[in-house]
């Protein structure tokens, strides 16, 4: 009886697809004609009412052609029963396309619709199938004529299923959370690391939705801490997503310009483009407070801490306005540095930024607009002190918190009570804060994430324990070489470049020590006559083979990660350069190689031996 329903369902979706795809290919080239007309009339209008119409028209035609040619196989049904503002319960059967705009066609029969959107309401019960409530869109609540009632549907009973598609035909029907979740993932883990944070673009798993859906009003901070790996990211875009209205705008921010570069163009996939979120970094932050200063050109990396907190600098600007009443913001900033006694470059720095914001936050400079209703953190412990609390001050109170980041990669920004810190800068009292430990590593392969979880033992004992997933498509590699000196080194590099791309790694990252050591090995990859990027944060990785240092690389991925010159002066034996080594390991999705000369002179780093075990 079990399997003659599987097998209704299983055809009942094959009808459903069927329908879909001869609906989509009547309905393009019905778009495809209605935006040409509207091109037409715009041409003929030429104001800008008309130019913005065609250009939804537009949109709404290469939005259909797009799923239509992606063949992305991957649906989800929802069925359940609900009820209503008005209290009258029904019932829903939909199914849910988690990567495209909201798009809605009737079934034959009229039966039931089909709603392909990770935009719609309904949709958040993918995300989080334990959802009690739906909050429902202005849009809705007009069309529906609910204006001046409670914009939720209560969630009575809920079912959710994944359904895989190959060449538009269903092979399969699954329980969420089941066998097509974790194939799903596995087969993106599979892929090419070539610019891809949406690799966890499915991982929603059930520990992670349980902050997910937490609609307390009171609760305004949201800590996501977890090693490498563990969907910190993802879990906080979903968490915007379901909990934060749809209009209502944000910010997504990053230490780095390189990690904006790279999250930007996937959050449309983790359900926040509905929300208007904007990417930018804490330089982007400062530059748009300050647009008229002197900006250094070369702005990539973290932005370090300021070595004075915000009494000492809000006491050393308030001394020089009460003297110079008349004198301008830079040149406020600049006297207040001389007196804290800090002489400022002519054009202003990362070291700058920091400072900058809490100048902004002191002078009250106009807030970003759409005033932001909530902020992302990325690589949160990468984040100066000073930086959360010019944050707060200038945002204000009503602004809601999610800071996602791993306590192992913060270097020397913050010391093991991190996130408390954090949470005082932000002026957050407990009751107001939820805090969850993602313990599942889903991008960090088994090998790797049991050496990097070595340093992280040894540097703090009672760290919370994680793990790899253990259906993994990768088990993992870590490799340690001491060589005789710098030539051998840059030779077992070069073989290990070449042999990799032949086993098809081709996502790959040489990292140095430091910028100063950039330019030597520039010099050694041109003479290898290979196609490489020399990665400053001035550009986004590209794919392929990339030179660069950890603080410009925080937060992405790579296949294969090669780490030059692992010596004990580059990596003393210290919590700072086990936390550096630890970055540097996970950023790895396959394999993992550690050089280092070893001379009476320039001995290896001792970690070392903590990451072979």
């Amino acid at each position: 009886m079990a399997q003659d329903s599987h097998d209704v369902d299983f055809v009942r979706e094959q009808l459903v697809m069927d329908s879909w795809s001869r609906w989509i290919e009547k309905e393009l080239p019905d778009r495809r004609s209605a935006a040409d007309r509207s091109y037409k009339r715009a041409l003929q209008a030429g104001d800008e009412a008309a130019w913005q119409h065609a250009e939804i028209m537009e949109r709404s035609y290469g939005q259909l052609l797009e799923m239509k040619d992606r063949q992305d196989p991957y649906f989800s049904r929802i069925r359940g029963k609900m009820k209503d503002v008005d209290g009258e319960p029904f019932e829903v059967d939909l199914r849910v396309h988690r990567y495209h705009r909201s798009e809605v066609f009737p079934i034959p029969g009229g039966q039931e619709m089909l709603d392909i959107s990770h935009l719609a309401p309904v949709a958040d019960l993918v995300r989080n199938p334990a959802q009690q409530e739906l909050q429902v869109t202005m849009k809705d609540r007009d069309f529906l004529q609910w204006e001046g009632k409670d914009p939720h549907i209560l969630v009575l009973e809920c079912a959710v299923e994944d359904v895989e598609l190959e060449n538009g035909r269903v092979v399969r029907v699954a329980p969420r959370y089941g066998a097509i979740f974790e194939d799903r993932v596995r087969r993106r883990l599979g892929q090419s690391a070539m610019p891809a944070l949406d690799v966890l673009a499915d991982v929603l798993d059930k520990e992670q939705n349980a902050i997910v859906g937490d609609r307390s009003p009171n609760l305004r901070l949201i800590i996501l801490d977890g090693p490498a790996g563990t969907g910190k990211t993802v879990v906080a875009a979903h968490r915007i997503a379901v909990a934060a209205r749809p209009d209502s705008p944000g910010l997504y921010l990053t230490p780095t310009t390189t990690l904006r570069d790279y999250v930007q163009p996937v959050l449309p996939r983790l359900g926040l483009e509905r929300t208007r979120a904007r990417a930018l970094s804490l330089v982007d932050l400062a530059g748009m407070m300050w647009p008229d200063f002197p900006w250094d050109d070369q702005m990539a990396g973290l932005v370090p801490e300021s070595d004075w907190g915000q009494d000492a600098w809000t006491d050393a600007l308030n001394r020089e306005q009460a003297a110079h009443p008349n004198m301008g913001p830079e040149a406020l900033y600049r006297r207040a540095s001389e007196a804290l006694g800090k002489k400022t470059r002519a054009r202003l720095g990362l070291e700058d930024v920091a400072a900058l914001l809490w100048l902004g936050a002191w002078s009250k400079r106009p807030r970003p607009q759409p005033e932001p209703e909530w902020i992302i953190i990325d690589e949160a412990q990468a984040i100066p002190l000073l930086a959360y609390r010019a944050l707060r001050t200038w945002l204000g109170s009503s602004v809601s918190w999610v800071v996602a980041g791993d306590l192992m990669q913060q270097g020397s920004q913050h010391d093991w009570d991190g996130w408390m810190l954090i949470q005082e800068a932000l002026e957050m009292t407990d009751h107001r804060v939820a805090k969850l430990w993602l313990s599942r590593s889903y991008r960090v392969p088994p090998k790797i994430h049991a050496a990097a979880e070595r340093l992280r033992l040894a540097v703090n004992p009672k760290a919370q324990l994680s793990e790899s997933v253990t259906w993994h498509p990768h088990v993992g590699q870590v490799e340690v070489s001491t060589v005789s000196d710098q030539n051998a080194m840059e030779r077992l590099a070069r073989e290990s470049v070449r042999e990799w791309a032949e086993a098809g790694i081709v996502s790959v990252a040489l990292l140095v020590p430091d910028s100063g050591r950039m330019a030597d090995w520039e010099a050694r990859l041109t003479s290898w006559q290979v196609q490489f990027q020399a990665l400053t944060g001035d550009r986004p990785y590209a794919g392929g083979l990339a030179l660069t240092t950890l603080d410009v690389v925080r937060g992405l991925e790579f296949d294969g990660v090669i780490l030059l010159e692992c010596s004990a002066s580059s990596y003393p034996h210290d919590a700072v350069s086990a936390r550096t080594l630890y970055t540097s390991l996970t950023r790895a999705r396959r394999t993992a190689h550690l050089l280092a000369v070893d001379q009476p002179h320039n001995q290896p780093t001792p970690w070392l031996s903590v990451i072979q075990g």
